[in-house]
């Protein structure tokens, strides 16, 4: 697989990725504003604009330019994790809870597509 091929692969993915996450956050701000002891605002508004992104990502994933594209998309997704890292380190019991919420929407997502993938 080319680099063009697996940069467009891996934003594509990134924002399915994002668009699920985004959704969950929608679909269960309020649960989860009471799970973190936080605002139902916070949930929802993350998750709106966690959506907003994954639109962001997908349509750079179409774009001419596929290097430029790439790059900023891993210097804020490098950005992201050093945020989460400094988060960890700083407050790790919301950190951990953090991580569980994610490492759940990662596990429901795949099990939707294998799920889909079944049925075909």
């Amino acid at each position: 697989m080319s680099g063009e091929a697996l940069g467009r692969r891996l934003l594509r993915l990134d924002a399915i990725y994002c668009a699920g996450a985004g959704l969950i956050l929608v679909a269960l701000f309020l649960p989860l504003a009471r799970l973190f002891h936080v605002p139902p605002a916070l949930p929802l508004v993350a998750g709106i604009g966690t959506i907003g992104w994954a639109l962001v990502v997908h349509r750079f994933a179409r774009a001419p330019a596929w290097r430029p594209t790439v790059a900023r998309i891993a210097a804020a997704n490098a950005v992201a994790a050093v945020a989460l890292v400094a988060l960890a380190a700083l407050s790790p019991v919301l950190a951990t809870r953090l991580l569980l919420a994610a490492v759940a929407i990662e596990v429901a997502a795949f099990a939707a597509g294998q799920a889909a993938a079944l049925r075909r």
